[in-house]
């Protein structure tokens, strides 16, 4: 026991860094990759069609995903069911008068709040699920969601204005009596225009429902919402610039490495780690988001999607690797890691073969997948894909019909 506590005390779980310098801007891309899984192509976007920035290139059904606009000047070199690829192109003057005729949107004047004003900001391109949550409390979530990242302390302290505009539409997108923010403690910040509550910043920390719990004391309380600060600094990027969202921050960052970037949506990842200067060598992983929460990619062009937290290199050998063939060994101690208290080597087991229903009742929902669990894994196992994959399961098991599921325990 004392050794598990000593690693998860491991200086890399601190989330704060002392970064305190503006975002750098990311490369001009020379190709994007936009996800447009479940939108509709407007009229006209087909292959080899010219595009331009703030084009607008497809509209998602949902009230709360926002449309797909092109980041470049460039040509639509494919389209498939998840993608629309475009390759950078110099336009001609037809294409720039378009460009320049893309309208700027005055957000701060405009009259809307509530529901209309998230449809005005669902066709600007912003994921409002999260902004106009029904509650009573809305918690802006301040810190950096895993170690390695670095972005939220430029932009608590650097980036305020973009910060305020954003909290401005929150107030009028929100039906919340009481917005408060959740800074790290040891950063000891204080604004004038919105409660601050200081809380820890050593990981699992940043998990949202710990940021609940540490704001009020409470698991679970009624009434209690949350957003992530990269969504209030999304929401205030476009209302600072009037035009469609077409940017994100992210943190690049590798053993030896790391820097936070404003890049444009779409932008491939390898493309990046070049322009950061770090190099991709024989086994090591490249993740896309956080090193412990983050999805592992095959590709360099895999690329950065709405809302991407970061994009690391795990060198090969720094971690050992996972193996899913390997046996749980009951030794304990994913469960003394696990901060919402469950049995993760249980679960995984459970997944492992098939027994999902049985990951329902061992309260599976439970589970803040911090990833600390697969972390101090003795035995290498992969335990929070596995609680991943159980989860995905149980859901699809829910829309399917209840005979469907007989037998499965």
């Amino acid at each position: 026991m004392k050794e598990v506590f000593q690693i998860i005390r491991d200086p890399r779980f601190q989330l704060l860094y002392g970064v305190r310098q503006r975002f750098s801007v990311g490369p001009e891309p020379r190709r994007v990759r936009l996800n447009r899984e479940g939108c509709t192509l407007v009229e006209g976007v087909v292959k080899k069609s010219m595009v331009y920035p703030y084009m607008l290139l497809a509209t998602h059904p949902s009230p709360v995903r926002g449309n797909v606009f092109a980041p470049i000047f460039g040509v639509v070199t494919e389209i498939n069911e998840r993608s629309i690829f475009l390759d950078a192109a110099e336009p001609g003057e037809d294409v720039r008068a378009l460009a320049a005729g893309v309208e700027k949107q005055d957000l701060l004047s405009a009259p809307q709040r509530g529901a209309e004003l998230a449809m005005l900001l669902k066709t600007l391109g912003v994921n409002t699920r999260s902004l106009g949550q029904d509650c009573e409390k809305l918690i802006i979530n301040g810190l950096n969601p895993d170690p390695g990242v670095t972005w939220a302390e430029p932009m608590l302290l650097t980036h305020q204005e973009t910060l305020r505009a954003g909290l401005e539409m929150l107030r009028r997108l929100s039906p919340a009596r009481e917005i408060v923010l959740a800074a790290p403690k040891e950063l000891r910040l204080r604004l004038n225009d919105v409660q601050v509550v200081h809380v820890a910043a050593h990981y699992p920390a940043s998990i949202d429902a710990l940021v609940v719990k540490a704001v009020t004391g409470e698991e679970n309380p009624a009434g209690v919402g949350i957003v992530g600060l990269h969504n209030v600094w999304s929401l205030g990027r476009v209302v600072r610039t009037g035009y469609p969202l077409v940017e994100t921050v992210l943190t690049i960052g590798s053993r030896d490495h790391s820097g936070n970037y404003i890049v444009r949506e779409g932008s491939l990842l390898g493309d990046l780690l070049h322009f950061a200067h770090i190099d991709l060598k024989p086994g090591d992983t490249l993740v896309r988001g956080g090193p412990l929460r983050g999805e592992s990619l095959d590709r360099l062009d895999r690329s950065v999607t709405r809302g991407t937290t970061g994009g690391f290199v795990v060198e090969a050998g720094t971690i050992p690797p996972m193996k899913g063939h390997s046996p749980c060994i009951n030794c304990g101690a994913c469960v003394l890691v696990c901060p919402a208290r469950l049995s993760p080597g249980m679960l995984s087991r459970n997944a492992e073969f098939a027994l999902h229903p049985r990951n329902r009742e061992e309260h599976i929902d439970s589970c803040l997948e911090c990833g600390l669990c697969g972390y101090v894994c003795i035995a290498r196992r992969p335990v929070l894909q596995y609680i991943r994959l159980s989860k995905n399961k149980l859901r699809k098991t829910l829309r399917e019909p209840f005979a469907a599921t007989q037998g499965d325990a």
